[in-house]
């Protein structure tokens, strides 16, 4: 089987590499510069064409996308052209190669008000990620029907650096020390990438082997915490100062952060679920641990 993993330079797209790494796969990445990948624009058609005509891939998974909110406020047509375009060229790209898709979504295309929810919930985002997730949806139904569209929720995993991911940069910023007020309304369901990967090469392999599973499937990890919650027990495990960390509601009172967007995974055949459920609980004092900073141990107080 040849692969291509568009946006292996992310945290997914990393964690699919390795997925990959026993069959003939080429990663692509764009503005982070590892050597082994093969540096192209995923919102240029020239780009996307010169690759797939000489790689001529059996599948392609695409984890490209800018879900950083910073990124959406400072540059909302380059993070648009990254969720929306890019899916649009990829999958016309594996439709006229011959490739199957494994496209990545988001649970965000949901207004969390109605959980759980099952892949043929009706779609109602409340931001412009939600929203562009969601057309990048309809772009690759579009392009290439036979795909496997996968939403997911936020992920967790090795990063390259604190604020790659919401549960890295939460401990990076109460390890200073410093007062930090967390939103403690909204819920997330932080799954880990390595598990996510799996998913990815097992939904990879049916399509290879003719399975037809063209539409949408999720999967998520089932227990939910709040930014304060994952903010308490990094706290308690590490024993930082946790009478800094405060709950607040600067998310839900937003407007434009879903309140509860639990995935139903139920649909997912068994046979293409990872072997290995990791729990966060006992996977994140690892993830964490290298973004931690010296603290003023002389102000910490237990964790209720």
């Amino acid at each position: 089987m040849r692969a291509v993993v568009f946006g292996a330079s992310g945290l997914l797209g990393r964690s699919a590499m390795r997925a990959f790494s026993d069959v003939a796969v080429t990663g692509t990445g764009f503005s982070r510069g590892e050597s082994d990948l093969v540096r192209i624009d995923a919102t240029s058609a020239a780009d996307i064409e010169h690759l797939l005509s000489r790689g001529r891939p059996d599948v392609i998974l695409n984890c490209v996308g800018e879900r950083r909110p910073g990124v959406w406020a400072g540059a909302p047509d380059q993070a648009q052209d990254r969720n929306v375009l890019a899916a649009r060229l990829i999958a016309e790209g594996a439709s006229r190669w011959g490739a199957r898709l494994v496209h990545i979504s988001s649970d965000y295309v949901f207004d969390g008000t109605s959980a759980p929810y099952r892949p043929h919930s009706i779609p109602n985002p409340l931001n412009a990620y939600g929203r562009w997730k969601l057309r990048a949806e309809q772009a690759v139904r579009a392009a290439c029907p036979d795909a496997a569209i996968l939403r997911l929720p936020v992920l967790y995993g090795p990063t390259q650096f604190a604020g790659e991911t919401n549960l890295t940069e939460i401990a990076h910023q109460i390890s200073t020390g410093d007062r930090v007020v967390l939103d403690d309304v909204c819920v997330r369901y932080p799954t880990h990438a390595d598990e996510t990967a799996e998913v990815c090469r097992r939904l990879a392999d049916a399509l290879v082997q003719g399975q037809h599973l063209g539409g949408v499937a999720h999967w998520s990890a089932q227990q939910g915490y709040t930014k304060y919650r994952m903010a308490l027990l990094i706290a308690r495990h590490f024993g930082l100062v946790a009478n800094r960390v405060h709950a607040g509601a600067s998310d839900a009172v937003s407007g434009d952060r879903p309140v509860d967007c639990r995935l139903d995974c139920k649909s997912l055949p068994a046979a293409l679920r990872p072997d290995r459920r990791r729990h966060f609980g006992a996977e994140f004092p690892a993830v964490v641990a290298p973004w931690l900073l010296p603290t003023r141990t002389s102000y910490r107080r237990d964790v209720p």
